[in-house]
């Protein structure tokens, strides 16, 4: 098995978004900010390689959002993700496979694109994974998070004969484990890689960046504060007394990383690229 980060891209949101009500006067420590309280996100993706099946996790944002949404959220039209994947040797026709963690506008518009009179994957040979408690959800959501969700790409996987979806934590594939976690998100599906021996975890919006490692520092964008809370710190106990690693999807400034604990809490323990994994 080979991992290698793909990126889709950057955008950005409000601090006070990322980490709801912790106070500006404490995550600015720690996470950098503009002028305008706007923090800088990545988009990376990860590409897990089997030789005949390549699964792509995640891929970003479609270039059929209108300008103004884009410009709201500090994203730039651009092919990304085709050009990281060709600098890595990859074409997107040789993608077997295209997980979604969950279904929001910025993990899954990015593998469609709208060629001005209909819409068209970007990866023609993938089947898409995503899970069925997750998809229903998407489908029957609630005013604060429908608009999260774009029916054009729902409807198109409906009817794309390309769709796979997941019922029951476990291997999928060898050597991937998923596991479900409904705070953020009802039904929001975490993969657990084995990879030389570790765990690498692909953290989504459960752990959105390293700053958010504390299990108190969440979003404002998790549906149930409550329950996602309950997920981390069990969550969190595990990846400590393991040594797990976390590969952070929208960490600007850290790919991965590893958490200790303390009578505060969880801390970040150390902080590396993913090609100098320990």
């Amino acid at each position: 098995m080979k991992l290698i980060p793909i990126s889709a891209g950057d955008f950005h949101c409000d601090g006070g978004a990322l980490f709801g009500v912790i106070p500006k006067k404490l995550w600015s420590k720690v996470y950098r900010f503009t002028d305008e309280n706007f923090t800088k996100l990545a988009l990376r993706c990860l590409l897990v390689d089997w030789g005949e099946r390549k699964m792509l996790i995640e891929s970003g944002i479609g270039n059929f959002l209108s300008d103004k949404y884009l410009e709201n959220n500090g994203y730039k039209t651009g092919e990304y993700l085709e050009e990281s994947l060709d600098a890595n040797g990859y074409s997107a026709a040789e993608i077997t496979d295209v997980f979604f963690t969950h279904l929001h506008w910025d993990h899954c518009t990015g593998a469609f694109k709208w060629d001005g009179e209909n819409f068209r994957p970007v990866f023609e040979n993938a089947m898409y994974w995503c899970g069925k408690q997750h998809w229903e959800h998407a489908h029957n959501s609630n005013i604060r998070e429908k608009a999260a969700f774009h029916s054009e790409v729902l409807n198109y996987l409906e009817k794309s004969g390309m769709l796979n979806l997941i019922e029951t934590e476990g291997e999928i594939l060898p050597g991937f484990d998923i596991r479900f976690y409904h705070g953020h998100t009802p039904g929001m599906a975490i993969p657990f890689i084995k990879y030389n021996g570790k765990t690498i975890i692909y953290t989504s919006d459960l752990v959105p960046t390293s700053a958010n490692i504390p299990v108190l520092w969440i979003a404002a964008y998790d549906l149930f504060p409550v329950t996602v809370m309950e997920e981390k710190e069990k969550f969190m106990n595990e990846v400590a007394d393991n040594g797990h690693i976390l590969f952070f999807e929208h960490d600007y400034y850290t790919e991965c990383a590893t958490v200790s604990r303390s009578e505060k809490g969880f801390l970040l323990k150390e902080r590396f690229n993913f090609n100098n994994i320990p």
